[in-house]
């Protein structure tokens, strides 16, 4: 189970709750500001990293190599597609856990990643055999 899921809402309405308690309207509006700004921030780096995706071959990289020079562990999904400039070619079964995605590039290298509730835990280049 996935404890952001449960405290970070929590920790949002004990936060609007403590600014009215304490400044009252002001207080919670300042605070209720300050959180629908900060989902918009989220939300529009989400479209703008999905739109650039989008318009890419799916799985496909520049190069191979420096993608996977890229990676560490803990990376979310959202910001692996953003490194990879587009989506990744789902390997494993659809809603399965751990889940794997491969890119791979023009000359054949590969990179296969796998993620464990959307954090990247595991990735390995696999180079194409020499012509």
């Amino acid at each position: 189970m996935n404890w952001r899921n449960i405290f970070i809402p929590m920790g949002l309405a004990g936060l609007l709750f403590l600014s009215f308690r304490a400044f009252g309207w002001w207080g919670f509006s300042l605070v209720s500001s300050g959180i629908v700004f900060w989902l918009l921030q989220h939300t529009h780096r989400l479209m703008t990293t999905m739109e650039r995706a989008a318009d890419q071959p799916m799985g496909l990289v520049p190069n191979a190599v420096m993608f996977h020079a890229q990676l560490h562990p803990g990376l979310r999904l959202l910001q692996v597609i953003g490194l990879s400039g587009s989506l990744g070619e789902l390997q494993s079964e659809p809603r399965a856990q751990p889940e794997a995605f491969v890119w791979h590039d023009e000359a054949g290298d590969q990179v296969l990643c796998r993620f464990d509730q959307g954090r990247l835990i595991e990735w390995q280049l696999q180079r194409a055999p020499a012509p």
